[in-house]
């Protein structure tokens, strides 16, 4: 089986380079303080910053969506404060005069309206669909790209290989059935401590198993980068898990991710590069 898509305009898949999507946060809330963006020098100096270490697309939050039983961080704003923000970044984005593929990790339909009507061409949505009904309909209209995480009722609340199989199974079938091209979803297992009750060993189980998701026929998306699982390991905070999070990448790779989601683009570029090139050689070795 061959595994193709795209988000945004970039071509993505088997048998084409690991896909880097860079993370900037313009939330105040967000767990890892380091890819808080907000005046427009911060805002354009990490897009200049991501796009010369080698970033295919950059992924926009403007609602902290990090643990509250973690992080003590749980944000409610309105849909009107979440487009703020986000007005705020397309300025500066715009006066940059740069054509680079935007994504905005939102639940809310409202939002990514606005968004796409933008220039954003993907929408992340970690709700897989499940927060709101109209929000795949949106994505439809523009036909734009979408990342869908699994998702029961709320993110990240399923556990096991089956049940997140499952939950993302049904949540493409929500963006099929609203008209979205099938190569434009990708799925992201949704890796991390969303809920109370998630264990790290459902987190490396997932990484381990990946390539169990590829009978869903849609390139995976993970994101590892500084996530509680690693610092649960190292006994660190998300400050000094940038190691931990390359060796899990690693590994990701290795078992089908096709896109991962960063805080630090250079260094995770440089992991996904040799990665690549074990994956390939060992295929041409077995040959």
């Amino acid at each position: 089986m061959h595994i193709k898509g795209q988000l945004g305009n970039i071509e993505i898949g088997d048998h084409i380079r690991t896909r880097l999507m860079a993370i900037m946060n313009l939330s105040p809330n967000s767990f890892f303080k380091g890819s808080i963006k907000q005046s427009k020098d911060e805002i354009q100096s990490h897009l200049e910053r991501i796009i010369e270490e080698g970033a295919d697309f950059i992924d926009v939050g403007a609602i902290s969506s990090a643990p509250a039983f973690l992080y003590n961080s749980k944000e409610k704003i309105s849909e009107s404060t979440e487009i703020d923000r986000l007005s705020y970044f397309f300025k500066v984005y715009k006066e940059m005069g740069v054509n680079f593929p935007i994504s905005v990790d939102t639940q809310s339909s409202i939002t990514a309206d606005y968004a796409l009507s933008q220039g954003a061409t993907i929408i992340n949505d970690i709700s897989g669909f499940k927060s709101d009904s109209k929000l795949p309909h949106v994505v439809s209209e523009y036909s734009a790209s979408a990342i869908i995480m699994a998702c029961r009722r709320v993110p990240g609340d399923v556990f096991s290989i089956r049940e997140v199989f499952s939950e993302l199974d049904s949540s493409l079938r929500l963006g099929i059935n609203a008209g979205i091209e099938k190569s434009r979803i990708t799925i992201d297992p949704g890796l991390g401590s969303w809920v109370p009750q998630r264990q790290i060993e459902s987190d490396y189980s997932l990484i381990i198993n990946l390539a169990k998701f590829r009978d869903l026929e849609h390139c995976i998306l993970v994101g590892i980068s500084r996530k509680s699982f690693i610092g649960k390991i190292l006994n660190n905070p998300p400050e000094e898990r940038l190691w931990g999070s390359l060796a899990a990448t690693t590994v990701a790779i290795m078992n089908g991710a096709h896109i991962i989601r960063t805080h630090d683009v250079k260094a995770t570029k440089d992991v996904c590069l040799i990665t690549d090139y074990i994956k390939n050689f060992r295929k041409k070795a077995s040959l």
